[in-house]
């Protein structure tokens, strides 16, 4: 230890400490709820998801955080760009959450991750057409079953 006797930490070091490790245990607990293989988790799936897209936009102007989000970014788009509507019809069965709010959810998802139009040139995906499709879904199960 000897050899750090003249280091002295300051304050933006600190700031930049804390806010890579609030970053960490953010992914960390995303990581967790979306990994548990004996409790059921996919009623809580969109809600994690519009979370950490609201995590990944906030923590995309910090200098050091961004580095390592955007490879965390990149990964977690290429598994779910598009959520899949599984995801969507477990969420509307939760009794806490409505149809409507999952419109709310899915627009605030894509436009987090790919911008506030609902059509864009990078990814063809129309929240409001992710939105009708799990809606139709829903509907037609419940008209399944409801006969």
């Amino acid at each position: 230890m000897k050899q750090y006797d003249n280091y002295i930490i300051n304050p933006a070091e600190i700031d930049t400490c804390e806010k890579i490790c609030n970053a960490l245990i953010y992914f960390n607990n995303a990581t967790e709820t979306f990994s548990h293989v004996y409790k059921p988790t996919s009623n809580q799936f969109i809600r994690e998801a519009v979370n950490l897209a609201g995590a990944f936009s906030n923590f995309e102007n910090t200098d050091y955080v961004s580095y390592f989000t955007g490879f965390m970014k990149e990964k977690f788009l290429k598994y779910y760009s598009h959520i899949p509507h599984i995801y969507g019809i477990a969420f509307v069965l939760d009794p806490r959450f409505r149809l409507g709010s999952l419109e709310e959810c899915l627009n605030y998802y894509y436009a987090a991750f790919f911008g506030p139009l609902p059509m864009y040139e990078d990814n063809p995906i129309d929240s409001k057409k992710e939105y009708n499709e799990v809606s139709d879904i829903f509907y037609a199960l419940f008209n399944y079953f409801h006969e």
